[in-house]
């Protein structure tokens, strides 16, 4: 009774001091493919206060022991305990990273098929914008073999964040090539609408000309008629 008591008043004091170091605080993340207790004190004797911290749960981050090797955080929910550090990392993990950069692929690709759908309505025989599919579809089968390669390390983090830091560059440049595609495409859009009224204006000239040609033969007849 008196070791749980003891556990009891500690606990009670590290959540005093919690609450008045708030300002302080970070933000932690449970690592990959772990389920972490959480402790109402510093070490396996205390109270499990939570059972199972699945991967990639936010946590708050308050302070660490002397030893570093518990780190005392507070849930979503204001309930607070403490945890093994080992098991806490300073970024997301690996899977809410894939999550979104998967994200990122889908959005990509119906970027892709939408441009090759105006490119199909517009012309088929512009080498620029034809050229500019082409690049962009390359750079989608880059991204998803990256992807894969991104899926088979999803287990580690060391080089994930610099691998997902390319891929968001590389989001990027392909925007940039949608931008371009985009403005082709509304390029030709205007040549086309362009050709088609110099080709009515020059049918109505040519109606014009021979009307009034016809309108002079029709007159020479007529005077050449009445002289007679």
């Amino acid at each position: 009774m008196k070791p749980y008591l003891i556990a009891c008043i500690a606990f009670a004091v590290f959540a005093t001091l919690a609450s008045g170091a708030n300002a302080q605080t970070t933000t932690r993340y449970v690592s990959d493919e772990l389920f972490v207790p959480l402790r109402s004190g510093q070490g396996n004797q205390y109270r499990i206060v939570h059972r199972g911290l699945p991967s990639g749960t936010e946590l708050k981050f308050i302070e660490a022991s002397e030893d570093n090797e518990w780190s005392l955080v507070e849930m979503r929910n204001g309930e607070q305990g403490w945890i093994r550090t080992q098991y806490l990392l300073d970024k997301p993990t690996a899977g809410i990273q894939l999550k979104s950069a998967q994200a990122e692929l889908e959005k990509l690709r119906t970027q892709y098929a939408n441009l090759q759908n105006d490119y199909r309505a517009l012309s088929g025989d512009k080498s620029s914008a034809l050229n500019n599919i082409s690049s962009l579809s390359e750079q989608r089968d880059q991204l998803e073999r990256e992807l894969n390669e991104l899926k088979q390390l999803s287990s580690g983090t060391i080089e994930l964040n610099q691998r997902y830091q390319d891929l968001l560059e590389k989001h990027q440049m392909l925007q940039t090539e949608s931008d371009i595609v985009k403005a082709d495409n509304e390029r030709l859009r205007k040549e086309k609408t362009y050709d088609q009224w110099i080709y009515g204006a020059s049918i109505l000239g040519a109606g014009m000309i021979i009307t009034l040609i016809i309108q002079g033969f029709g007159g020479r007849k007529r005077r050449s008629e009445w002289i007679n």
